[in-house]
């Protein structure tokens, strides 16, 4: 073989092995870029859906504990209404922070219950009253207690609001909350589904 020859094919070999290397370059640069893109908003998804799941855990959480206080507000054996109706009151501003101003019609029916409970207390604190102002007396007696028109009256409101909480409002705040975590379930399930 001659040398021109050999320079002929040296340089064709110089040429392939430098569009070879060339492209090489080129796929790593747009592997590299679309990595780059993918691995950004794998990362922003990760983000939002990270802080949903935040927010969903937080409001399931202090909806359990609302709900706990409305049981127990509307317990009859539990002593210590004022504690629980500050507890009620706690959850119920935890979960409208949460909410924002996502849903106004839960707030007003929250809204509703705290006052109810308020009153609930209010009542307990009349008959309590009743209780005081009875008790240095020597002909002290539970049922004189009981069977005054204000202590019945009291008692009975007591129980009208007791039976409204659970009956008219428990279970629409609870849909509604529910209904708020299934809308934030399908934006998440969503967002996973349609990666790019």
């Amino acid at each position: 073989m001659s040398d021109g020859m050999y320079n002929i094919f040296s340089a064709v070999g110089i040429c392939l092995t430098f569009l070879v290397s060339l492209s090489a370059v080129i796929v790593s640069i747009i592997s590299l870029r679309y990595t780059h893109r993918a691995a950004k908003y794998s990362a922003y998804l990760n983000t939002i859906t990270s802080s949903r799941y935040k927010w969903t855990s937080s409001l399931r959480e202090c909806a359990s504990l609302y709900f706990t206080q409305i049981i127990r507000i509307c317990n009859e054996k539990d002593e210590n209404l004022e504690e629980i109706y500050n507890e009620l009151t706690r959850y119920h501003f935890a979960i409208i922070l949460l909410l924002s101003e996502k849903d106004v019609e839960l707030h007003n029916q929250m809204s509703i219950v705290r006052n109810k409970a308020a009153e609930i207390v209010r009542q307990d604190n009349i008959i309590k009253a009743e209780y005081k102002k009875n008790e240095g007396l020597l002909s002290h007696n539970i049922n004189d207690v009981e069977s005054q028109e204000l202590v019945i009256k009291a008692r009975q409101t007591i129980r009208d609001l007791r039976v409204s909480i659970m009956y008219e409002y428990q279970d629409k705040i609870f849909n509604s909350i529910i209904a708020l975590l299934e809308s934030e379930w399908e934006k998440q399930k969503y967002e996973a589904e349609n990666i790019n």
